[in-house]
């Protein structure tokens, strides 16, 4: 009878746990767009020598399953993935073309930002929504 039981309670608590993730696979089409910013100006250290870079304008056009990256005059074009998504923003992780390494970009839904993760050393990015 206590098993009984327990096998009861947990057909009903499993399910909302289940239920909690839900997969995300696109973005809403209010969150398309173009966001522009600056990455800040950062030092290089080599073996021999510092470098200080310069900051650097930065744009990304996000459209329905892929991505335009501007970074000065560098232009790249690619496609995402969502990893994750919370009630105010996504977790993208996106692909460029002729790339190896995926870059992290974080999408807040409410203030149109968005922050684009460096790869070291190049610091982190905001950029903000422009236009459509």
């Amino acid at each position: 009878m206590k098993l009984t039981r327990l096998i009861l309670i947990a057909y009903l608590i499993v399910p909302c746990f289940c239920g909690a993730q839900t997969m995300v696979t696109e973005l809403k089409k209010k969150n398309y767009g173009t966001y522009t910013g600056e990455i800040p100006s950062y030092i290089y250290s080599s073996d021999t020598s510092l470098f200080t870079i310069d900051a650097t304008p930065i744009e990304i056009r996000v459209s329905e399953n892929a991505l335009a990256l501007t970074i000065g005059k560098l232009h790249k074009k690619g496609s995402y993935h969502i990893l994750f998504k919370n009630k105010n923003y996504y977790v993208l992780d996106a692909f460029f073309e002729g790339d190896i390494l995926t870059e992290r970009i974080i999408l807040y839904e409410k203030t149109k930002t968005m922050i684009r993760e460096g790869s070291y050393p190049q610091p982190n990015a905001l950029l903000k929504r422009t236009g459509k």
